[in-house]
């Protein structure tokens, strides 16, 4: 099933909302992140520069001159702590490290050298900047290690906190998008649903053509259609005006050899009748509007109770009962004078054919279902076929079926419409019709 452009666009721009929000909150995030690592590498690079300035190394110790680093190596548990190692040996650490489980690594660095890394131990994760340097100490030099450490966790403080206003933007932003979207989408598919609520109104009858103002490519469409009604209109109103004057032209002589003494004669009088019936037969035919996409919708219920007070009052010595089940929104899409003839033929013959009893029940889902059916004798399967062939006489079943089902049949058709004939529940014949 084909997804209508109302539905596509829509689902094109939550897909676009879905897609373009977390991608850009994960991109900036990442990004922050990225940022937040370099300014902390360089912040570690600061704090070991000022103690290489204030490291002193002999023979026997090394330690600082001076109190002159941030405070945040004094403070214990400040997260920002220093270490200095001699091969594997500690051989200095920052107050702030005595309650720190962390064990600087053992890795090798060549001389002159930094490293920027995260190490993971047990007491958690590390951010730790180490360079290893010779020192001279009196009368040789000595290989020191000098590790800046930051917990993760003093990395991670303001990483969380921008991630919580990063959230609450993206909320708004998110919302703000969403309902520039539901006017965008509403502003784009508002000439669609407009020419959609024309459309109807020309099909039922209410207009006869086009008439709103359109963007340019609705435009082109509403006077394509315009043209085409109009050329339709025209088309229409000349074959009916044709075949008003074929009928008038064909009556009249029909006419004056009926008043001839010679049309008393059986053989005459029943040719000029079959004549008649043939001329009448074919200019209803031709004269069917068919499948139509501009019919408007008939309302079927109220045509058809016109059709059964009638129908009960010409049958009324027979006692008749007609049991409709037909619901009020119920619809045809076509002529009313082809549905009056398509229910008033099945009607009148199933009255006629009937013992007492005639059912019509209607019902309309996805298609339009017309069903009628009789308590008579029914009509045999091997005439049943027989019944609607071209050329067959209007009178094959003399109980009362077949009168007029060659019109009703050939009409059905012009609808692109389905025309059943089989047993009835009641114990006679059913006429199934299905249109589209």
């Amino acid at each position: 099933m084909a997804l209508s452009l109302k539905l596509r666009q829509l689902l094109i721009s939550v897909f676009l909302l879905l897609l373009l929000l977390p991608s850009s909150f994960v991109a900036i995030d990442r990004a922050f992140y990225t940022q937040l690592l370099t300014n902390t590498e360089q912040k570690l690079e600061v704090h070991m520069y000022a103690i290489l300035s204030e490291l002193n190394v002999s023979v026997d110790k090394v330690e600082l001159l001076n109190n002159a680093l941030a405070p945040d190596f004094y403070r214990p548990d400040s997260g920002l702590s220093a270490y200095i190692t001699h091969e594997q040996d500690l051989v200095w650490q920052s107050d702030s490290s005595l309650n720190q489980q962390f064990t600087p690594p053992a890795t090798a660095l060549p001389q002159g050298e930094h490293l920027f890394r995260m190490v993971n131990q047990p007491g958690g994760q590390f951010w730790v900047l180490s360079i290893a340097l010779l020192f001279d100490a009196e009368d040789y030099t000595r290989p020191l290690t000098v590790h800046v450490v930051q917990t993760d966790t003093r990395l991670q403080a303001p990483q969380l906190a921008f991630r919580a206003t990063l959230i609450q933007w993206f909320i708004g932003i998110g919302l703000m998008l969403l309902l520039l979207m539901l006017l965008a989408y509403y502003w784009t598919t508002k000439p669609l649903s407009k020419l959609d609520h024309e459309i109807r109104r020309v099909e039922n009858g209410s207009q006869e053509q086009l008439n709103g103002r359109y963007p340019a490519e609705l435009s082109i469409i509403k006077e394509d259609l315009n043209l085409l009604l109009a050329n339709q209109n025209r088309q229409k109103q000349r074959y009916r005006h044709h075949l008003s004057d074929l009928a008038h032209a064909l009556k009249t002589p029909v006419a004056v050899l009926q008043t001839s003494a010679l049309s008393q004669q059986p053989e005459l009088k029943e040719q000029l009748d079959r004549i008649t019936s043939m001329i009448e037969h074919q200019l209803k035919r031709a004269a069917s509007s068919g499948q139509d996409v501009w019919k408007k919708q008939i309302n079927i219920k109220p045509l058809l109770d016109k059709l059964v007070s009638a129908l009960s009052k010409i049958y009324r010595d027979k006692n008749v009962a007609i049991n409709v089940e037909c619901a009020e929104t119920c619809v045809f899409r076509g002529d009313e004078t082809d549905l009056m003839e398509i229910l008033g033929n099945l009607l009148d013959n199933a009255c006629k054919a009937c013992r007492h009893n005639v059912k019509v029940t209607i019902t309309q889902q996805n298609q339009l279902t017309l069903c009628i059916e009789d308590d008579g004798p029914g009509v045999p399967a091997d005439k049943r076929i027989k019944l609607f062939e071209r050329g067959a006489r209007l009178d094959t079943y003399h109980e009362g079926h077949g009168v007029g089902l060659a019109i009703v049949a050939e009409l059905v058709q012009s609808y692109s419409g389905q025309l059943k004939l089989d047993d009835s529940e009641l114990g006679g014949a059913r006429f199934s019709l299905l249109f589209q």
